[in-house]
């Protein structure tokens, strides 16, 4: 016997786990990446890749794109506490550009062309990461 799905239920209930969805990757309760965050504020796009926490511990991989005659990638690092192990590697050629474990705060750019691939390795790190391009 076939049942008929009430629809006036079930687009509400639709609607209302991706809004609970939504929420709580924005609170950063909700993660793709691994490891453990705490405290996760983060802005990902295709430009930037940034977040400030408590704590974190894992890997976390983004891809960014080059802006409009961009020819480098504005990096700042804050740390707290803890290490924070930064990879960049250009997407087409996998050529190393940038490969350091950072344990203070800094600011840098890396010279770069097209798409790049960030990777950061984190060890109790508290403190913060903006990458933008």
């Amino acid at each position: 016997m076939k049942k008929n799905v009430n629809m006036k239920i079930a687009i509400p209930v639709m609607v209302g786990i991706l809004v609970l969805f939504i929420v709580l990757k924005s609170l950063g309760l909700i993660t793709f990446r691994s490891g453990t965050r705490i405290g996760f504020a983060g802005n990902d796009g295709i430009h930037i890749f940034n977040g400030s926490y408590y704590k974190i511990t894992g890997t976390s991989t983004h891809t960014l794109r080059p802006s409009k005659d961009s020819d480098s990638i504005h990096c700042t690092v804050t740390t707290e506490s803890g290490t924070l192990h930064v990879l960049i590697v250009q997407k087409d050629d996998d050529n190393v550009l940038f490969d350091r474990e950072i344990s203070g705060s800094e600011t840098f750019d890396v010279a770069s062309s097209g798409k790049v691939k960030i990777t950061l390795s984190t060890e109790g790190h508290s403190g913060s990461y903006r990458f933008e391009y």
